[in-house]
């Protein structure tokens, strides 16, 4: 997992304390939290980000996987905690080489008074890994 240099020297997307506490609870299957991931936007509006087409590189995000439980932490307060079997609906995955990870969100039905396109593309070295437990649900 490659951690970015503004989680390790700041903590930019860490879980809050109780969150990492229940998500160990529930049994994390994969932990990305810090990691490096660039986003795409289109026509995308949400609580802090308006869009009509843009790409922001170099970003910090959260990801973590439990047994349970999908969230997903990027920048511009783009937050989303739902059930894993919820949030597989809403999501189309691909691998971009050995440690990228494309994916595209169903923006309306995961995050909160947000419409349009969002793709992240999470830079890690469980990339194959992560899709293919996402896949299983």
């Amino acid at each position: 997992m490659t951690k970015s240099i503004f989680y390790r020297i700041f903590g930019l997307r860490k879980l809050p304390k109780e969150t990492r506490n229940r998500f160990e609870g529930e049994g994390i299957v994969f932990d990305e939290e810090g990691t490096s991931c660039a986003l795409a936007f289109r026509k995308f509006r949400g609580t802090h980000r308006s869009s009509g087409r843009g790409w922001q590189s170099c970003a910090v995000g959260s990801l973590v996987i439990t047994k349970r439980t999908f969230y997903v932490h990027l920048p511009f307060m783009i937050h989303c905690e739902k059930p894993i079997e919820e949030a597989v609906q809403y999501l189309d995955l691909e691998l971009s080489g050995p440690t990228k990870l494309v994916m595209k969100f169903g923006v309306e039905k995961l995050f909160e008074k947000s419409t349009g396109n969002l793709t992240c593309y999470w830079r890690t070295e469980n990339a194959s890994a992560i899709m293919g437990d996402i896949v299983k649900f």
